[in-house]
């Protein structure tokens, strides 16, 4: 299953439908023939659509196609937990977000997502716990498609000084959040990066 984030709708690329709220007003589709598969993705990429449901027996090679349109860009963020189990979040663009940003040529993706971390909240001590996986989301810019692939790591850190937003970065605050009593669904985030965070519940409490 691949989740893609199109103008923040979720495209769903799977070999079973997804039941349940999140997913409720999704459009669902069963797919089989590639060629129609921009079609796809240019309604979803219209004001009414919700996002979409793409039902195929075989969820990679689809997806390997979705990919062929797009320019990839990867980059690293980190879900970054201090010494009181608190979460950190910044703000961007006047939305809550996690810190993460463009990889380097040639950097490590882990190293990338420690320094994206650093750079952008002045926070530093960080270890890796795990990996948690990827997030892709796309957009358009000057008329060209790009998917953004981004690598999630959880992150502990000992560090109890002061936060420091990188302002060059658009971010205006950086602040650290009680994890237990967080709620996903009042704060205004990304639906690609509340996706990341209801994932992160469903395996740490």
């Amino acid at each position: 299953m691949y989740k893609i984030f199109i103008n923040d709708k979720p495209f769903i690329i799977t070999d079973r439908a997804l039941s349940g709220d999140r997913y409720k007003e999704l459009t669902t589709i069963s797919f089989s023939n590639l060629g129609t598969l921009m079609d796809q993705v240019r309604k979803t990429e219209e004001l009414q659509s919700k996002g979409t449901q793409l039902l195929t027996d075989d969820p990679t090679s689809v997806f390997v196609e979705f990919k062929s349109h797009f320019t990839s860009i990867e980059a690293g963020g980190g879900i970054v937990f201090n010494s009181n189990k608190e979460l950190l979040l910044i703000k961007r663009a006047g939305k809550w977000d996690l810190p993460k940003g463009k990889i380097d040529k040639g950097e490590k993706t882990e190293h990338g997502a420690m320094r994206e971390v650093e750079e952008e909240c002045g926070v530093n001590k960080l270890t890796i716990r795990n990996f948690n996986g990827n997030s892709y989301h796309s957009y358009k810019l000057q008329g060209h498609r790009f998917l953004k692939v981004t690598h999630w790591f959880i992150m502990d850190t000992k560090f109890n000084g002061k936060l420091v937003p990188q302002k060059e970065e658009n971010i205006t605050d950086v602040k650290w959040v009680n994890w237990q009593k967080l709620n996903l669904e009042t704060l205004d985030f990304y639906e690609s990066i509340r996706e990341v965070l209801l994932d992160i519940k469903e395996k740490i409490n």
